[in-house]
Protein backbone atom coordinates (compact mmCIF):
# COMPACT_ATOMS: atom_id res chain seq x y z
CA UNK A 1 0.00 0.00 0.00
CA UNK A 2 0.92 3.64 -0.33
CA UNK A 3 1.52 5.29 3.05
CA UNK A 4 -0.63 8.44 3.29
CA UNK A 5 2.33 10.32 4.76
CA UNK A 6 4.35 9.40 1.70
CA UNK A 7 1.60 10.82 -0.53
CA UNK A 8 2.02 14.22 1.09
CA UNK A 9 5.77 14.05 0.75
CA UNK A 10 6.05 12.87 -2.85
CA UNK A 11 6.83 16.33 -4.17
CA UNK A 12 9.90 16.69 -2.00
CA UNK A 13 11.47 13.28 -2.51
CA UNK A 14 14.76 13.53 -4.40
CA UNK A 15 14.22 12.05 -7.83
CA UNK A 16 17.61 10.45 -8.17
CA UNK A 17 18.50 7.01 -9.52
CA UNK A 18 19.75 4.17 -7.37
CA UNK A 19 23.53 4.35 -7.20
CA UNK A 20 23.95 0.78 -8.36
CA UNK A 21 21.26 0.84 -11.02
CA UNK A 22 21.72 0.84 -14.75
CA UNK A 23 18.79 2.06 -16.83
CA UNK A 24 17.45 0.02 -19.71
CA UNK A 25 14.22 1.95 -20.18
CA UNK A 26 13.68 5.41 -18.73
CA UNK A 27 10.93 6.56 -21.06
CA UNK A 28 8.13 8.69 -19.65
CA UNK A 29 4.64 7.29 -19.25
CA UNK A 30 3.23 6.62 -22.69
CA UNK A 31 -0.14 7.91 -23.82
CA UNK A 32 -0.21 5.70 -26.91
CA UNK A 33 -2.78 2.94 -27.14
CA UNK A 34 -1.71 -0.64 -26.59
CA UNK A 35 -3.70 -3.77 -27.30
CA UNK A 36 -4.27 -4.47 -23.63
CA UNK A 37 -7.54 -3.70 -21.89
CA UNK A 38 -9.23 -4.24 -18.55
CA UNK A 39 -12.95 -5.01 -18.57
CA UNK A 40 -14.81 -4.93 -15.27
CA UNK A 41 -16.38 -8.26 -14.28
CA UNK A 42 -17.59 -7.87 -10.70
CA UNK A 43 -17.02 -6.17 -7.38
CA UNK A 44 -17.56 -7.26 -3.80
CA UNK A 45 -19.80 -5.61 -1.24
CA UNK A 46 -18.20 -2.64 0.49
CA UNK A 47 -17.55 -4.55 3.70
CA UNK A 48 -13.78 -5.03 3.37
CA UNK A 49 -12.57 -2.24 5.62
CA UNK A 50 -9.50 -0.59 4.06
CA UNK A 51 -8.66 -3.62 1.92
CA UNK A 52 -5.01 -3.53 0.91
CA UNK A 53 -3.83 -6.77 -0.70
CA UNK A 54 -5.36 -9.73 -2.55
CA UNK A 55 -3.95 -13.17 -3.37
CA UNK A 56 -5.58 -16.01 -5.27
CA UNK A 57 -5.29 -19.52 -3.84
CA UNK A 58 -5.31 -21.95 -6.75
CA UNK A 59 -5.76 -24.97 -4.48
CA UNK A 60 -8.87 -23.68 -2.73
CA UNK A 61 -10.12 -21.60 -5.69
CA UNK A 62 -10.55 -18.69 -3.30
CA UNK A 63 -9.24 -15.16 -2.94
CA UNK A 64 -7.69 -13.89 0.29
CA UNK A 65 -7.91 -10.20 1.20
CA UNK A 66 -6.00 -8.25 3.84
CA UNK A 67 -7.99 -5.51 5.61
CA UNK A 68 -6.13 -2.82 7.53
CA UNK A 69 -9.24 -1.72 9.40
CA UNK A 70 -8.87 1.66 11.05
CA UNK A 71 -6.26 4.14 9.90
CA UNK A 72 -3.55 5.33 10.06
CA UNK A 73 -2.16 2.14 8.54
CA UNK A 74 0.74 2.11 11.00
CA UNK A 75 -1.45 1.99 14.12
CA UNK A 76 -1.22 -1.05 16.37
CA UNK A 77 -4.91 -1.29 17.11
CA UNK A 78 -5.57 -5.00 16.54
CA UNK A 79 -8.52 -4.36 14.20
CA UNK A 80 -6.95 -5.77 11.03
CA UNK A 81 -8.25 -8.95 9.42
CA UNK A 82 -8.02 -11.40 6.55
CA UNK A 83 -11.16 -12.16 4.52
CA UNK A 84 -11.94 -14.83 1.94
CA UNK A 85 -14.02 -14.22 -1.18
CA UNK A 86 -15.00 -16.57 -3.97
CA UNK A 87 -14.34 -16.24 -7.70
CA UNK A 88 -17.63 -14.42 -8.22
CA UNK A 89 -16.81 -11.74 -5.66
CA UNK A 90 -18.98 -13.01 -2.85
CA UNK A 91 -17.52 -12.58 0.64
CA UNK A 92 -17.64 -16.07 2.13
CA UNK A 93 -15.69 -15.38 5.34
CA UNK A 94 -15.22 -11.76 6.30
CA UNK A 95 -13.30 -12.50 9.49
CA UNK A 96 -11.29 -15.59 8.62
CA UNK A 97 -8.37 -14.22 10.67
CA UNK A 98 -8.62 -11.38 13.18
CA UNK A 99 -6.36 -9.76 15.75
CA UNK A 100 -3.80 -8.39 13.30
CA UNK A 101 -2.86 -4.72 13.53
CA UNK A 102 -2.64 -3.40 9.96
CA UNK A 103 -2.08 -6.28 7.51
CA UNK A 104 -0.81 -5.33 4.09
CA UNK A 105 0.99 -7.65 1.66
CA UNK A 106 0.15 -11.37 1.78
CA UNK A 107 1.49 -14.47 0.05
CA UNK A 108 1.31 -18.26 0.35
CA UNK A 109 3.79 -21.06 0.73
CA UNK A 110 2.50 -24.59 1.14
CA UNK A 111 -0.23 -24.42 3.79
CA UNK A 112 0.88 -21.12 5.32
CA UNK A 113 -0.09 -17.52 4.66
CA UNK A 114 2.52 -14.85 5.41
CA UNK A 115 1.42 -11.30 6.16
CA UNK A 116 3.31 -8.00 6.50
CA UNK A 117 2.07 -6.25 9.65
CA UNK A 118 3.86 -2.93 10.41
CA UNK A 119 6.97 -4.34 12.14
CA UNK A 120 6.31 -8.07 12.14
CA UNK A 121 5.75 -10.91 9.70
CA UNK A 122 2.72 -12.98 10.65
CA UNK A 123 2.36 -16.67 9.74
CA UNK A 124 -1.17 -18.05 9.51
CA UNK A 125 -2.31 -21.66 9.13
CA UNK A 126 -4.19 -21.72 5.83
CA UNK A 127 -6.40 -24.59 6.96
CA UNK A 128 -7.74 -22.86 10.07
CA UNK A 129 -7.00 -19.14 9.78
CA UNK A 130 -5.22 -19.30 13.15
CA UNK A 131 -2.16 -17.12 13.70
CA UNK A 132 0.70 -19.55 14.33
CA UNK A 133 3.63 -17.24 14.80
CA UNK A 134 4.76 -13.63 14.61
CA UNK A 135 8.30 -12.77 13.55
CA UNK A 136 9.27 -9.33 14.95
CA UNK A 137 11.48 -7.25 12.65
CA UNK A 138 13.48 -5.13 15.08
CA UNK A 139 14.24 -2.07 12.95
CA UNK A 140 11.20 -2.20 10.67
CA UNK A 141 8.95 0.85 10.34
CA UNK A 142 6.36 0.11 7.65
CA UNK A 143 6.43 -3.44 6.30
CA UNK A 144 4.42 -3.46 3.12
CA UNK A 145 4.48 -6.20 0.48
CA UNK A 146 5.33 -9.92 0.61
CA UNK A 147 6.60 -12.36 -2.03
CA UNK A 148 7.81 -15.92 -1.57
CA UNK A 149 10.14 -17.90 -3.83
CA UNK A 150 10.05 -21.61 -4.66
CA UNK A 151 12.33 -22.39 -1.71
CA UNK A 152 9.91 -20.83 0.74
CA UNK A 153 12.12 -17.79 1.37
CA UNK A 154 9.92 -14.83 2.28
CA UNK A 155 10.83 -11.35 0.98
CA UNK A 156 9.18 -8.32 2.61
CA UNK A 157 9.57 -4.65 1.70
CA UNK A 158 9.74 -1.80 4.19
CA UNK A 159 8.55 1.34 2.44
CA UNK A 160 9.68 3.76 5.13
CA UNK A 161 12.94 2.10 6.10
CA UNK A 162 14.15 1.52 2.52
CA UNK A 163 14.88 -2.17 3.01
CA UNK A 164 13.95 -5.62 1.82
CA UNK A 165 13.92 -8.23 4.58
CA UNK A 166 14.18 -11.96 4.13
CA UNK A 167 12.66 -14.64 6.35
CA UNK A 168 14.48 -17.98 6.13
CA UNK A 169 14.33 -20.86 8.62
CA UNK A 170 12.41 -18.74 11.15
CA UNK A 171 15.06 -15.99 11.11
CA UNK A 172 14.60 -12.49 9.66
CA UNK A 173 17.50 -10.45 8.28
CA UNK A 174 18.06 -7.51 5.95
CA UNK A 175 18.42 -8.86 2.42
CA UNK A 176 19.11 -5.48 0.82
CA UNK A 177 18.99 -1.77 1.56
CA UNK A 178 17.46 0.47 -1.12
CA UNK A 179 18.24 4.01 -0.02
CA UNK A 180 15.75 6.55 -1.32
CA UNK A 181 13.68 3.87 -3.07
CA UNK A 182 10.75 3.54 -0.65
CA UNK A 183 10.20 0.00 -1.95
CA UNK A 184 6.63 -1.24 -2.03
CA UNK A 185 5.45 -3.94 -4.45
CA UNK A 186 7.70 -6.99 -4.73
CA UNK A 187 7.56 -9.99 -7.07
CA UNK A 188 9.95 -12.95 -7.00
CA UNK A 189 11.15 -14.63 -10.18
CA UNK A 190 13.65 -17.47 -10.60
CA UNK A 191 16.81 -15.38 -10.67
CA UNK A 192 15.67 -11.90 -9.70
CA UNK A 193 13.50 -9.82 -7.43
CA UNK A 194 11.24 -7.15 -8.97
CA UNK A 195 10.42 -4.05 -6.92
CA UNK A 196 8.37 -0.92 -7.57
CA UNK A 197 9.01 2.32 -5.68
CA UNK A 198 6.18 4.04 -3.82
CA UNK A 199 7.75 7.47 -4.34
CA UNK A 200 10.21 7.64 -7.24
CA UNK A 201 8.23 5.88 -9.94
CA UNK A 202 10.98 3.32 -10.63
CA UNK A 203 10.31 -0.32 -11.45
CA UNK A 204 13.53 -2.28 -10.98
CA UNK A 205 14.92 -5.79 -10.99
CA UNK A 206 17.54 -7.07 -8.55
CA UNK A 207 19.70 -10.07 -9.37
CA UNK A 208 19.33 -12.63 -6.57
CA UNK A 209 23.02 -13.56 -6.55
CA UNK A 210 24.87 -10.36 -7.44
CA UNK A 211 22.20 -7.90 -6.23
CA UNK A 212 22.85 -5.81 -9.32
CA UNK A 213 19.95 -3.45 -9.98
CA UNK A 214 18.42 -2.71 -13.36
CA UNK A 215 15.78 -0.09 -14.01
CA UNK A 216 13.05 -1.68 -16.12
CA UNK A 217 10.75 1.35 -16.35
CA UNK A 218 10.01 4.69 -14.74
CA UNK A 219 6.97 6.90 -14.31
CA UNK A 220 4.87 4.77 -11.93
CA UNK A 221 4.72 7.22 -9.03
CA UNK A 222 2.85 5.67 -6.11
CA UNK A 223 3.79 2.15 -7.21
CA UNK A 224 2.07 -0.53 -5.14
CA UNK A 225 1.47 -4.04 -6.49
CA UNK A 226 3.02 -6.13 -9.28
CA UNK A 227 1.63 -9.12 -11.16
CA UNK A 228 3.14 -10.98 -14.09
CA UNK A 229 1.36 -11.96 -17.29
CA UNK A 230 2.80 -13.63 -20.36
CA UNK A 231 3.23 -10.32 -22.18
CA UNK A 232 4.77 -8.35 -19.32
CA UNK A 233 3.86 -6.86 -15.96
CA UNK A 234 0.81 -5.09 -14.60
CA UNK A 235 1.60 -2.59 -11.84
CA UNK A 236 -0.76 -0.63 -9.65
CA UNK A 237 -0.23 2.88 -8.31
CA UNK A 238 -2.06 3.42 -5.04
CA UNK A 239 -3.77 6.69 -5.98
CA UNK A 240 -5.98 4.93 -8.54
CA UNK A 241 -3.94 3.99 -11.61
CA UNK A 242 -2.84 0.74 -13.21
CA UNK A 243 -0.01 0.42 -15.72
CA UNK A 244 1.37 -2.15 -18.12
CA UNK A 245 5.07 -2.70 -18.78
CA UNK A 246 5.80 -4.94 -21.74
CA UNK A 247 8.54 -7.52 -21.32
CA UNK A 248 11.82 -6.49 -22.93
CA UNK A 249 10.33 -3.11 -23.85
CA UNK A 250 12.93 -0.77 -25.32
CA UNK A 251 11.04 2.44 -26.06
CA UNK A 252 7.38 1.83 -25.36
CA UNK A 253 7.70 2.96 -21.76
CA UNK A 254 4.85 2.55 -19.33
CA UNK A 255 1.27 2.28 -20.55
CA UNK A 256 -1.60 3.44 -18.34
CA UNK A 257 -4.50 0.99 -18.71
CA UNK A 258 -6.84 2.06 -15.90
CA UNK A 259 -7.54 5.26 -13.98
CA UNK A 260 -10.12 5.29 -11.19
CA UNK A 261 -9.09 8.50 -9.45
CA UNK A 262 -12.26 10.31 -10.55
CA UNK A 263 -14.26 7.54 -8.86
CA UNK A 264 -12.17 8.07 -5.72
CA UNK A 265 -11.11 4.44 -5.83
CA UNK A 266 -7.56 3.49 -4.92
CA UNK A 267 -5.71 0.64 -6.59
CA UNK A 268 -3.59 -1.05 -3.93
CA UNK A 269 -1.71 -4.39 -3.92
CA UNK A 270 -3.20 -6.20 -6.90
CA UNK A 271 -3.48 -9.94 -7.48
CA UNK A 272 -4.25 -12.19 -10.42
CA UNK A 273 -6.16 -15.35 -11.33
CA UNK A 274 -3.73 -16.45 -14.06
CA UNK A 275 -5.74 -19.28 -15.61
CA UNK A 276 -8.67 -16.91 -16.16
CA UNK A 277 -6.68 -13.75 -16.97
CA UNK A 278 -8.49 -11.87 -14.21
CA UNK A 279 -6.90 -8.95 -12.37
CA UNK A 280 -7.98 -8.43 -8.74
CA UNK A 281 -7.86 -4.87 -7.43
CA UNK A 282 -8.30 -3.94 -3.75
CA UNK A 283 -9.62 -0.38 -3.55
CA UNK A 284 -8.36 0.50 -0.04
CA UNK A 285 -10.71 3.28 1.14
CA UNK A 286 -13.28 1.97 -1.35
CA UNK A 287 -13.64 -1.07 0.95
CA UNK A 288 -14.16 -3.51 -1.93
CA UNK A 289 -12.29 -5.69 -4.39
CA UNK A 290 -12.94 -5.23 -8.11
CA UNK A 291 -12.17 -7.89 -10.75
CA UNK A 292 -11.21 -7.08 -14.34
CA UNK A 293 -10.76 -9.31 -17.36
CA UNK A 294 -7.33 -8.85 -18.95
CA UNK A 295 -7.33 -8.86 -22.75
CA UNK A 296 -4.13 -8.63 -24.76
CA UNK A 297 -3.84 -9.10 -28.52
Amino acid sequence: MKNPKIILMVSIFALVGCKQAKSVNSENVSTSKKEITLTKLWETDTLLKTCESVRYDVDKKSIYVSNIGGVPPSKKDGDGSISIINLDGKIINQNWTTGIDAPKGIDFFNEKLYVADIDAIVRIDKKTGVIEKKYPVSDAIFLNDVAIDSNGDVYVTDSKNDKIYKLVDDAVSVWMALEGMNPNGVLVEDSRILVVSSSKGDFISIDKKTKEQTILATGIVGGDGIVSIKEGYIISAWQGEIYFVEKNAKSEGVIKILDTKDQKLNTADIGIIPEKNILLVPTFFGNKVVAYKIDYK
